[in-house]
């Protein structure tokens, strides 16, 4: 959504007019004198006199329902010009300015009123006497959802289903399971790039909760993962995880998230996410290369772009569906811009010959690439919007002349082209600051299994078993069978040794369990959590050999030494964690000192 260059902002209607050739003055001049003059300043003088007197309203309402708009929001733009991506938005045509340099041009009244896009100053201050400021511009919701959408694909017209996501629920169910997952080390990335293996997103795509955004088919068939690879994305840009060679590993932050609120989490990661630096989601639309371009930077920083998004997703209104097409060009209307290629001539499609982009019309299609891949892939991840879509196949055919030599059997620029429609949903309304509080329809706990004396975990329920939910049985018991886990102090112990709290434990089996938990469970737990909080780590010591026991005997005792170290076995002594400085000190005083301590410390 590139933005034009600056046009001069006239003080007077006669600078203005002088900008204009003689060609172009004669026949605008008749439009409002009656006699035309000759000379270039007497035609500038006579159209002055008839426009700047009391003439000017009856002028004014001589132009066309359209250019009376154009010199509507002319008047009362906050730029002082008229905004032609605006106007075009708002009003689904071109400004009609301008046509008066035309070859052979009649003229048009409407260009006494908006000379290179501005009313002169001394023109605007007499017709904001009468005129209105104009109706803000209205997003036009969809009254209900088609079935399917017709599109034309080789000369044929074939009817596309409209899948339809609603993402609030499942994403939240989804951070949980890829946050066990991370805490399981079962998600595998390049070491380098921090981007999951296919194997990983093949994984995830099973587990997230609805699956991902395609059936697996249509993902081998091209499409390729969208959520599944989103999600281990996400948790890095934000901080949740981190990459530990090729394995993601959960950070301080990401470790605490297991136990928080996870909407919340959700509201914390979109606000990381604008600024993250992780990954520019542009390069997801792979089709189009040279976005490294080795001679100068193709594209513009990743952060200029985001907070447009950002603004624009706050037009619309929460619960009401709207086409991607619509937020386009309310997006536009209010003037949200943003620019993706920062030289469009360095990307290509195909062949980098005859698959070259520009800088005109490949712009607007580069940049709602990159709305379609924020919004299918980041924002309706994380649940802030509901999705409708259909298979990419040929939903968009903006440009496929210019796609190069080896793209004859390509039939969509971008996995996300099949976005057809969005929904802000209450939680990305959270999310985003609209309301206070997510409110969720209260949901009771999920009897999903039965807790046995003997403490056996018996499934009762496999499919309200979420992916989440068997991955904290994995941690915490040992599989018998799909349907049978058993509590050990063993399993346990581990899940503590790894940080899970035993607290965590009992209310996870108190919200799934069909009957109260057992007395010998609880006592099991108990049990459990004395074993793992008994011990505590106190920090590194520094172990110092003496020369006989009674050189030990003698430091051991010493009134300030011991309570600086104590004797360990027949000839040693440990120094406390912390000490070790007071213990040099103490020790000098005594008569003796540790050759090469005071280096380790």
């Amino acid at each position: 959504m590139p933005v034009y260059s600056e046009s001069p902002n006239y003080e007077s209607l006669a600078e203005a007019l002088y900008s204009y050739t003689v060609d172009t003055l004669r026949p605008l001049t008749k439009f409002v004198c009656d006699k035309t003059p000759s000379r270039k300043g007497d035609m500038v003088a006579a159209i002055c006199r008839t426009m700047l007197s009391d003439k000017l309203k009856f002028h004014f309402g001589r132009l066309s329902d359209i250019e009376k708009a154009a010199v509507q929001e002319a008047i009362f733009s906050p730029e002082g010009e008229l905004n032609l991506i605006k106007f075009k938005a708002k009003h689904q045509q071109e400004a009609p300015i301008g046509r008066s340099l035309g070859w052979r041009s009649n003229g048009y009244l409407v260009d006494l009123f908006i000379v290179n896009r501005h009313v002169p100053d001394d023109l605007g201050n007499l017709l904001i006497e009468f005129i209105k400021k104009p109706e803000k511009d209205r997003i036009k919701y969809a009254d209900k959802l088609p079935k399917s959408i017709r599109l034309g694909i080789n000369e044929k017209t074939v009817d596309q289903k409209l899948l339809v996501r609603n993402t609030a629920s499942a994403a939240i169910n989804n951070l949980q399971t890829v946050l066990r997952l991370v805490e399981g080390d079962k998600i595998k990335v390049g070491a380098k790039t921090g981007r999951p293996t296919l194997a990983a997103q093949k994984n995830l795509a099973r587990l997230l909760q609805e699956g991902d955004w395609y059936e697996a088919d249509d993902i081998l068939g091209g499409i390729g993962h969208i959520q599944a690879f989103a999600w281990p994305m996400l948790l890095q840009g934000v901080g949740l995880a981190k990459a530990d060679g090729s394995t993601l590993k959960l950070t301080n932050k990401g470790k605490k998230a297991l136990r928080g609120n996870f909407p919340q989490i959700i509201k914390d990661a979109w606000d990381r996410w604008y600024a993250s630096k992780f990954l520019d989601e542009f390069s997801r639309v792979d089709r189009i290369k040279g976005q490294k371009a080795s001679r100068g930077r193709a594209l513009f920083a990743v952060q200029t772009r985001r907070p447009v998004l950002y603004d624009g997703l706050t037009l619309c209104t929460p619960g009401k569906w709207l086409k991607v097409k619509e937020l386009i060009r309310a997006m536009n209307s209010e003037g949200f811009d943003f620019e993706v290629a920062r030289n469009a001539w360095k990307l290509y499609i195909g062949n980098s010959q005859s698959g070259y982009l520009n800088e005109y019309e490949d712009l607007r299609m580069i940049e709602k690439r990159y709305l379609l891949v924020f919004l299918f892939e980041y924002a309706a991840t994380l649940g802030i919007i509901d999705v409708a879509y259909i298979h990419p196949d040929g939903a968009l055919s903006d440009h496929p002349y210019q796609w190069g030599w080896g793209m004859d059997d390509v039939t969509f620029l971008s996995r996300y082209d099949g976005l057809m429609y969005i929904r802000l949903n209450s939680l990305g309304a959270f999310a985003m600051e609209m309301t206070d509080i997510y409110e969720t329809e209260p949901t009771e706990a999920r009897a999903v299994f039965t807790v046995l004396p003997n403490h056996d975990v018996v499934v009762t329920d496999a499919q309200a078993l979420s992916p989440a939910d068997k991955l904290f049985l994995e941690k915490t018991c040992q599989k018998q069978s799909s349907a049978l886990w058993v509590l050990t102090t063993r399993t346990l112990l581990e899940a503590a040794q790894n940080g899970t709290r035993i607290e965590e434990i009992k209310t996870f089996l108190k919200s799934r369990s069909a009957q109260p938990i057992p007395k010998t469970v609880t006592t099991l737990l108990t049990d459990v959590k004395k074993r793992s909080t008994g011990l505590e780590y106190a920090g590194r010591t520094h172990l110092v050999a003496c020369k006989d026991t009674v050189l030990q005997k003698l430091v051991a005792s010493d009134t300030k030494l011991s309570k600086l170290c104590l004797p360990t076995g027949k000839k040693h002594l440990v120094i406390m964690p912390g000490k070790e400085k007071q213990f040099i000190t103490a020790l000098v005083h005594l008569g003796y000192i540790v050759p090469q301590l005071r280096e380790q410390i």
